[in-house]
């Protein structure tokens, strides 16, 4: 399996994480949400602040992700911390928009190679499903 530089993976899930939920919601939308988010996230994870989410709506064949270089000199524990953030934080701010299956479409469109060195950074998405489901029935059992 060819060594994937971190920089790549980050972009690679942000983009990921824009085109579903641009399809549950608008792409627009997607990219304000994760733009905030990654904002928020920075107090938290300084290293986020080397990567740019620009609002490309009236700009047709911009790329709204930038990922500077120096994210790949980020200890892999930390940046799988960030990662999990990301993905929870961004599937909670979407709601009932992100669908039951958020979780499991981001493992399938970004591929087995992606997802396994996610999981050596310790962001295991099909935990991660699974933790959302039960949080899911947890909430319907409590309105009863």
């Amino acid at each position: 399996m060819p060594e994937v530089e971190k920089a790549e993976l980050v972009k690679r899930v942000l983009q990921t994480l824009i085109d579903i939920s641009g399809r549950k919601t608008t792409k627009g939308l997607a990219v304000i949400k994760i733009a905030d988010l990654m904002k928020k996230l920075q107090n938290k994870y300084d290293f986020l602040k080397h990567v740019e989410i620009k609002d490309t709506r009236f700009i047709e064949f911009e790329d709204p992700i930038s990922v500077m270089s120096d994210i790949d000199g980020v200890e892999s524990n930390m940046l799988g911390r960030a990662l999990h953030d990301i993905i929870k934080d961004m599937n909670t701010a979407l709601g009932e928009d992100a669908g039951h299956f958020f979780i499991k479409e981001l493992r399938r469109n970004i591929g087995d190679n992606f997802s396994t060195i996610m999981e050596d950074m310790g962001v295991d998405l099909g935990l991660m499903q699974l933790e959302f489901e039960v949080n899911q029935m947890t909430k319907k059992l409590d309105k009863f």
